[in-house]
């Protein structure tokens, strides 16, 4: 099992359980082994390998990477980080001129997690416990 909760039968990923296709998108999330053999967080989108991030002991980075784009002709945005390691949950939402929207992550191994939501987006907040971090959505 990759993601908290789902399991490849669930479409969460492919036949390799430690993989997870993100479906508006099409990118995918693998979980490696990093420096110290502590796993890590590989994001590939449909050109390359975009981020690898290895499971931090103190200070994880919350938010890594943030992401808009086109997908089948629809637009979507996708945010990624690590959490932190006094935090049970992680909190994201998506923000353009007067809209926004609450995107529920995938947590993966319970040390990453992941939010993808429909339309395009310029910016997100992410917070986890006392920390919080705001960025803006790059254009992939």
């Amino acid at each position: 099992m990759l993601p908290d909760g789902k399991s490849t039968s669930d479409g969460a990923g492919g036949s390799d359980p430690y993989e997870l296709s993100l479906p508006l998108s099409g990118w995918l999330l693998r979980i490696a082994r990093g420096t110290g053999r502590r796993p890590a967080l590989e994001v590939y989108s449909r050109t390359g390998c975009e981020d690898v991030s290895a499971a931090a002991v103190i200070g994880a980075a919350l938010l890594r990477g943030t992401r808009r784009g086109h997908g089948s002709g629809r637009p979507w945005s996708l945010a990624w980080g690590q959490v932190p390691l006094d935090a049970d949950t992680v909190h994201v939402v998506f923000r353009r001129r007067q809209e926004s929207v609450i995107a529920r992550p995938v947590l993966l191994l319970g040390l990453f997690w992941v939010a993808e939501v429909d339309s395009g987006f310029r910016s997100v907040t992410v917070s986890a416990g006392p920390v919080r971090a705001t960025a803006r959505v790059m254009a992939a």
